[in-house]
């Protein structure tokens, strides 16, 4: 009963806490890149052709 009183405790003073997490100037570097990058990325990626690629992925029709 100890153990469970102590990790119930221990969450909730994990849940307290003043400072939220907070990105440092690298993480917000690589947000930034990967904000860019989607947003340079095309609307629809399904438009893309790979059929000269050799690929075996092909949907089947599903009507009969």
């Amino acid at each position: 009963m100890r153990i469970s009183t102590f990790f119930v405790c221990l969450t909730l003073l994990t849940g307290c806490s003043d400072n939220p997490a907070v990105p440092t100037s690298e993480e917000n570097r690589q947000l930034d890149d990967a904000s860019a990058m989607l947003n340079e990325a095309p609307a629809n990626l399904e438009v893309v052709d790979d059929g000269g690629l050799g690929s075996a992925n092909g949907v089947a029709n599903e009507a009969p």
